[in-house]
């Protein structure tokens, strides 16, 4: 099954390779295409589709990558060589004005607010990776933004659009009301990986989410780099290696709808086999739905190509926010020990974050 961390060892993750392969691939340019700029290397660097997209894509691809800017110079031209972006821009807001639609994978969430600006303010297509900002007031500001200026918005996992959504909504019809549901997401990390199960269930069940309550592994580092030769677990080791966890879980309860019992969301994330997938308990029924690992991003190129060539957001910006909330909460229920209301949140209220998400990225270049 490939997960987020094959993936990232197949990009980012894989950035030796990257460096080993000097010329950017063959691809025929369109100058009629939409300049996608991409600013900041990412964990999925989605944009690499747009060269070579599904197979089950019928095209015509009508978006190129154009320019590309990052904050440590040697992943920039990572980026522009993996990719196959037609230039490296040293200045965000010059990336900005040039290009037609805006592509924010940074992965410190602190600076997405800044580096979103100045797209928003000038009204073009502005996707940002999840999750979504740093704090509650920049998820506030981003939105307010958009809508000030008209400009499109989207952030969201691939998990929102995938075919099983629409069947789970079937599901809940036939056999509803819900009652509960368990997520599961088979990687560790804290801000990158509940917004998977967490979205996937808001895609798919609705929202309406009044508390979240964290209990498990918490997990911020992916793993730590060796500077010396060092026997770990009775072999030698050095340079990158990976760290062992376990699982973390996040109860979302959610308001009662139409006078029936609050539902409960069960979601869970872990370094141990299983497949991303939702299982539902409905009144009448319960059934589990699993993504296919082999397609699992194929709906999020569909989707991004769709929004930058139609500006129209695919999902609610309000489904943005309570999302973020939601994530928020369970960072300040870990802190807490106890259930924490959305609506208990102020603008301060801010994800976790670790140096160790750009080291697990740009670790080559150190």
């Amino acid at each position: 099954m490939t997960t987020r961390r094959n993936a990232m060892s197949e990009t980012a993750g894989g950035l030796a390779g990257i460096l080993a392969w000097r010329t950017p691939p063959a691809f025929a340019q369109d100058n009629s295409k939409l300049k996608i700029g991409q600013l900041g290397l990412g964990s999925h660097n989605f944009v690499k589709s747009f060269n070579n997209p599904p197979q089950e894509f019928s095209g015509p691809v009508k978006c190129r990558p154009y320019a590309v800017w990052d904050d440590v110079p040697a992943a920039a031209k990572a980026l522009k060589d993996d990719i196959g972006f037609e230039r490296i821009i040293d200045d965000p807001a010059t990336l900005v004005r040039e290009c037609d639609v805006i592509h924010i994978e940074h992965a410190d969430y602190r600076k997405v607010c800044e580096l979103a600006r100045p797209a928003l303010e000038l009204g073009k297509p502005t996707f940002i990776n999840r999750p979504f900002a740093g704090t509650i007031a920049d998820a506030e500001e981003i939105v307010r933004l958009a809508r000030k200026h008209n400009a499109p918005l989207m952030c969201a996992s691939t998990l929102e659009f995938q075919p099983q959504v629409k069947e789970i909504q079937e599901f809940i019809r036939d056999k509803g009301p819900l009652r509960a549901y368990e997520a599961y997401c088979p990687e560790p990390h804290f801000s990158w990986m509940f917004p998977h199960v967490f979205n996937f269930a808001h895609a798919a069940l609705g929202g309406g989410i009044e508390s979240a309550y964290f209990t498990g592994d918490y997990n911020m580092d992916l793993g730590k780099w060796v500077d010396d030769r060092q026997e770990i677990d009775g072999s030698v080791k050095w340079g990158f290696i990976s760290q062992k966890f376990g699982a973390a879980l996040c109860v979302l309860t959610y308001k009662s709808r139409e006078g029936e019992p609050p539902a409960i969301g069960m979601n869970h994330i872990g370094a141990y086999p299983g497949s991303f997938h939702l299982d539902v308990y409905a009144a009448e029924e319960n059934k589990l739905f699993e993504v296919d690992s082999k397609t699992i991003f194929n709906p999020m190129f569909e989707t991004l190509h769709e929004f930058y060539v139609t500006g129209k957001a695919p999902r609610p910006y309000e489904a943005i926010l309570e999302e973020h909330r939601a994530l928020v909460a369970a960072k300040v229920s870990r802190l807490t020990g106890r259930a924490v209301t959305l609506s208990s949140l102020g603008g301060g209220d801010s994800l976790p974050y670790s140096e160790a998400i750009r080291r697990w990225l740009l670790r080559n270049f150190s």
